[in-house]
């Protein structure tokens, strides 16, 4: 059995040696890494080959050579992680135990060989090793001791203490095998094998190989994650089972000997009862157990790890963004692990994502707004999150993505981030959580962002949820406000009919020159104007509902041109029409996209009261929502070269009633917002003062037919 847990602990070692390197070549830390393991491989190796062959001297003297040279590279390691990667000068003790090291190793191999002296298993080569091991692990750990003094950093400081724990314990339990082997003789002539075996081990069994092993995975973690969160919750399970274990242990000795009993069926019984017993108690038992060592090892880890179940559990209750960002910020800021919180939202009207909360001592404003192209690409081709650890140590490696993953640490420097998880819906994103971690923190392990994924899947559910339940209450609040205008029409169509009717009596009865007469038409003029604010508000309020047929995007834009052609050719403005002839039919409801299209080029010819050129175009485009997908569209452009819109009033272009000229109602564009969307597509806008406007509608292209149809 000790064969095989020493072949075991050289298959690991090496596997991890070769490892190691295999992810930067030119990194001094993984080739030192790699030496040192492959020591400890061979000195495994050459002990498994002792136990197989103890007559044979191959396996000690390959065991002992490898092992002088171990507080070398063990020394090497350490100098080239903490010191300076790669930096080994200030480093007396380094050079000492280098130069020293093949003398002792030459030294141990003639002894071996040429001296028969013994007591017990213990020889002069024996003796000349353990002082050598003892005097350079003793530098080694005294070297990490001064280090950990040193150093102001908490991660650091803890990084160490968990190294000098691990390797003072293997160092220890190595050397105890060691005295304890020198005491126990071998047998000329052994029983078995298995008693042979047994003997050259000595009286302890292998925990040095065992620790040695976890010493080395523990610094291929270092050089690989840069954070001990991962360790400590590999420890915390690896605890758990190790009690379960023992537990075990003691339940099977017990059994053993109440089957040596007068009737040994009754300690077959005992002991798988007491087996089924233990099953049935071990899950919850296993649960409290991690969660303890956890707390242990990991405390703060523990108190993010309960932020997120509360969360996970609050979730479901969140009907408004901003109680989803009470629940989900607020929570983790609370933590104590994560001193800044933010939540980034897809907002429709201004095609980018943009900040809608923020929790926690911010050093710095965070970006606002960000564009969705290129950051989301990485969480669009399955990337689970962000962790800037991560992309810089991705950036360092790969030259040709280094300038895109530069940009991206950009943006999550913008968001004072260093992780940011997506909330993803299909192949979409919703938006993200930009978490930051404490300025002396190890980041977050790997266990928590993968738990953090799927907090992110939950909130994105949570997100639709909002977005169809506000989508409900505008249905209501528009059908409401349809009954109500309608019944508002009534009262007031009927007095300024009766007012109109009255205005055009008195201006009949007197000459237009007249001043009073000037006074009646202006009565009925604004009685039009108001009748017309009072049509397009109805409009506005009632039920929206569009009778797609196939129609040609061409002919509507021709059309929206005749119609337009009288006014524009008086203020002097030239018409412009640019139609791609392979567009196919389109399933649309022609009068209402006429009354988008005619609404969008009236305020063109406002804007250029000088003259200029109004174009109208239309080409086959895609969809820029995320949520759709890239779907194919019909795109209609309408471009001015007028007076252009100010920046501050472009977010407001849509809303009811806003207008930015005197005579306006603010309804149109609202209006035109609510027949594209009828039809499941987008209008957009883009502006410059003093350059122009263009307006961009498109439709959907889901159901097309030839143009050649009928």
């Amino acid at each position: 059995m000790n064969v095989l847990l020493y072949a075991l602990a050289t298959v690991a070692c090496g596997a991890l040696a070769v490892r190691a390197p295999l992810a930067d070549r030119e990194d001094p830390v993984r080739r030192s890494y790699a030496v040192l393991g492959l020591l400890v491989a061979v000195t495994w190796l050459g002990w498994t080959l002792h136990l197989l062959l103890p007559g044979v001297p191959v396996g000690k003297l390959l065991n002992g050579t490898a092992t002088v040279f171990l507080p070398w590279a063990l020394l090497r390691f350490i100098t080239r992680f903490f010191v300076g990667r790669g930096e080994e000068t200030g480093e007396p003790a380094l050079a000492r135990l280098g130069g020293f090291a093949p003398v002792v190793a030459v030294g141990y191999c003639a002894l071996q060989l040429l001296v028969p002296w013994r007591v017990g298993q213990a020889g002069a080569a024996d003796l000349l090793l353990g002082l050598w091991a003892f005097y350079g692990f003793t530098l080694t750990l005294l070297r990490l001791w001064r280090r950990h003094q040193d150093s102001k950093e908490r991660v650091q400081r803890a990084r160490i203490r968990y190294l000098l724990v691990l390797a003072t314990a293997a160092i220890g339990f190595g050397f105890m095998e060691a005295i304890a082997r020198a005491g126990s003789p071998l047998d000329a002539a052994p029983a078995s094998f298995l008693t042979q075996e047994g003997l050259v081990q000595g009286a302890l069994p292998p925990l040095g190989a065992l620790l040695a092993t976890t010493l080395l995975y523990f610094l291929y973690q270092m050089i690989s994650l840069y954070r001990l969160l991962d360790l400590a919750e590999i420890f915390s399970r690896v605890g758990a089972v190790s009690i379960a274990a023992f537990i075990l242990v003691i339940l099977a000795s017990l059994s053993a000997v109440t089957l040596s009993g007068p009737y040994p069926t009754h300690g077959i019984f005992q002991a798988f009862v007491a087996s089924v017993l233990f099953l049935l108690a071990w899950e919850p038992m296993r649960n409290q157990l991690e969660r303890w060592l956890g707390a242990l090892l990991n405390p703060r880890g523990l108190m993010l790890g309960d932020a997120m179940r509360d969360v996970e559990l609050a979730l479901p209750r969140a009907i408004s963004v901003p109680s989803l960002a009470a629940t989900v910020l607020d929570r983790f800021v609370s933590s104590g692990r994560v001193p800044t919180a933010s939540l980034y939202l897809w907002d429709e009207e201004r095609r980018l994502y943009r900040l809608v909360a923020e929790r926690g001592a911010r050093p710095r404003p965070a970006l606002l707004q960000m564009a969705r192209e290129p950051f989301v690409e990485g969480f669009v081709s399955g990337e689970p999150a962000y962790l800037r650890v991560d992309l810089e140590r991705q950036a360092r490696r790969d030259v040709r993505r280094s300038e895109r993953l530069a940009r991206r640490l950009d943006s999550m420097a913008g968001m004072n981030a260093d992780l940011v998880i997506p909330l993803p819906s299909g192949d979409l994103v919703l938006g993200w959580l930009a978490l930051a971690d404490e300025v002396d923190g190890d980041g977050f392990s790997e266990e928590e962002i993968a738990r953090m994924a799927r907090l992110g899947l939950h909130a994105a559910g949570t997100v639709e949820n909002i977005h169809s339940f506000d989508q409900l209450k505008e249905e209501h609040r528009l059908s409401g406000l349809g009954t109500m205008a309608a019944g508002l029409a009534h009262e007031i169509r009927n007095p300024l009919a009766g007012i109109r009717g009255a205005a055009q009596y008195l201006a009949a009865s007197r000459p237009a020159e007249d001043g009073e007469g000037e006074m009646v038409q202006v009565i009925i003029d604004e009685t039009d104007r108001l009748n017309r604010i009072l049509a397009q508000f109805l409009d506005y309020a009632r039920q929206l509902r569009v009778a797609p047929e196939p129609v040609s995007p061409a002919a509507v834009v021709a059309a929206t041109a005749r119609a337009l052609a009288v006014e524009a050719e008086r203020v002097g403005v030239d018409i412009v029409e640019d139609c791609d002839p392979a567009l196919p039919l389109a399933q649309l409801d022609e009068d209402k996209l006429r009354q988008v299209m005619l609404n969008l080029g009236q305020n063109a010819l406002r804007a250029m009261p000088q003259g200029g050129t109004l174009s109208f175009r239309v080409r086959r485009g895609e969809l820029a929502d995320p949520r759709a997908r890239h779907r194919p569209c019909v795109e209609f452009s309408v471009e001015d070269t007028g007076v252009g819109i100010a920046p501050e009033d472009l977010d407001r272009l849509f809303v009811p009633f806003f207008t930015t000229r005197h005579d306006g109602t603010g309804l149109g564009l609202a209006i035109s917002q609510r027949i594209v969307q009828a039809h499941h597509g987008e209008i957009d806008v883009r502006s410059a003062v003093g350059r122009g406007s263009t307006f961009i509608v498109r439709i959907p292209l889901d159901e097309v037919v030839p143009a050649g149809s009928p």
